[in-house]
């Protein structure tokens, strides 16, 4: 078996499964927020987004999601991906099929991070779909007459996307780790708690944190920086590499496979 084809055997078990929905529903809850607050409060939302409302929408959307939905979006779809084979007790089946372990790591791996993608993609359809449906009900909204910066957006989403490689690593490992769901759930969440307050009080090294890190990128986004990545997002793709790595020998020489 190939490895495209471990990659499509895995797409369709999450084929509208509780991850996929997830994916759709979670990227479709802050613009729906929006899209209320623009049609109830027309005025006020005009004044907010002033004179250039897709590039004020848009970041007003991201930092909707990105302190805290996204990263724990993250830690769900992790566990989601991994509990298809715990709670149908097939590990065993995945592990006896002609599959290499490194094709059973990384085309789940794979799965994540396309859902990730996916949740992306969805997102800015959701945020873009907002604004035009709230300019045609409230012609005060300028979005229709307005154009956005297609490179800082996609520039955004492509620095929104690395910062999140460390967690999704992190977790993915924990979620192969343990069996119960709620575990890696709650260790992610208390990560991501922790590190949300490491935040607000200023930690100096909080950099080096990678469930901060979607945060910091947010912060970062407006101010005039030097290079493309910040160190912040260096160390997500740190993170990202020694995890993944660490995940994918810990699979190989755990004893109890399944």
């Amino acid at each position: 078996m190939t490895f495209a084809n471990s990659y499509r055997s895995e797409l369709l078990k999450t084929k509208r499964t509780a991850s996929f929905w997830l994916s759709l529903l979670g990227a479709g809850f802050i613009p729906a927020i929006y899209l209320i607050a623009y049609i109830l409060k027309p005025d006020g939302a005009s004044r907010q987004l002033g004179e250039a409302p897709w590039n004020v929408h848009f970041f007003m959307g991201w930092q909707g999601v990105g302190f805290f939905l996204l990263p724990m979006f993250v830690v769900l779809l992790c566990a989601l991906v991994t509990q298809i084979e715990f709670k149908n007790n097939t590990w065993k089946q995945v592990y006896a099929s002609p599959q290499s372990y490194g094709q059973i790591y990384f085309s789940k791996l794979l799965i994540i991070h396309t859902m990730i993608i996916f949740f992306f993609i969805a997102f800015n359809l959701f945020m873009l779909g907002t604004g035009i449906v709230s300019a045609l009900v409230h012609k005060q909204l300028a979005f229709l007459k307005s154009s956005f910066d297609v490179q800082k957006l996609v520039e955004l989403n492509a620095k929104m996307y690395i910062s999140t490689m460390g967690i999704a690593a992190i977790q993915y490992w924990l979620s192969l780790r343990f069996k119960n769901f709620i575990v890696p759930m709650g260790i992610g969440l208390a990560l991501l708690i922790a590190a949300i307050v490491a935040t607000n009080l200023g930690w100096e090294h909080i950099y080096k944190v990678p469930f901060a890190q979607p945060g910091l990128t947010l912060r970062y986004v407006s101010q005039p920086v030097k290079g493309w990545l910040q160190p912040h997002e260096w160390n997500s793709i740190i993170a990202f590499v020694i995890f993944t790595i660490g995940g994918f020998l810990d699979v190989i020489y755990k004893k109890e496979k399944g």
